[in-house]
C-alpha cells in the first residue's frame, strides 16, 4: 500500500470552509480513481489552523496514475486561497502494519 500526505496550514478561520471542501470536493473526486483505499482529512488538536490530507492506495501504480492525472494539482487549486504557505507533498509506501498487508503488485 502506498500513502500520499499533503501537509497544510490554513490562514486563521478558514478550516472549516476547507473542511467543508474536502468532503463535497476532494473525497468524491477520489471515487473514479482506481485502487484508492481512502481518503483522510486530518486536524491538528494543537493548532486548528494545521492539517494532514492522506490518500491511500492500493499498488504503485495506481498511485503513479493518480500522479499523472493532474487532479491533485487541479484540487489544491481549489484550496490555493485558504492556505498560508505553500503546502508540502510527501508519498510513502507502507512497509509495516497492524492490518494485513496485500500482495505489492507492480
Amino acid at each position: 500500500m502506498y500513502v500520499r500526505m499533503t501537509f497544510f496550514k490554513v490562514r486563521r478561520g478558514e478550516m472549516d470552509k476547507l473542511r467543508n471542501l474536502y468532503v463535497n470536493e476532494v473525497i468524491p473526486a477520489h471515487a473514479s480513481h482506481k485502487g484508492v483505499r481512502f481518503v483522510h482529512l486530518f486536524e491538528s488538536r494543537e493548532d486548528g489552523d494545521e492539517g494532514i490530507s492522506v490518500t491511500a492506495w492500493d499498488t504503485r501504480g495506481d498511485l503513479e496514475k493518480y500522479e499523472k492525472s493532474g487532479d491533485y494539482r487541479k484540487i489544491l487549486g481549489r484550496f490555493k486561497e485558504m492556505f498560508a504557505g505553500e503546502p508540502t507533498l510527501k508519498s510513502y509506501e507502507v512497509t509495516a502494519s497492524s492490518e494485513p498487508m496485500i500482495l505489492r503488485i507492480f
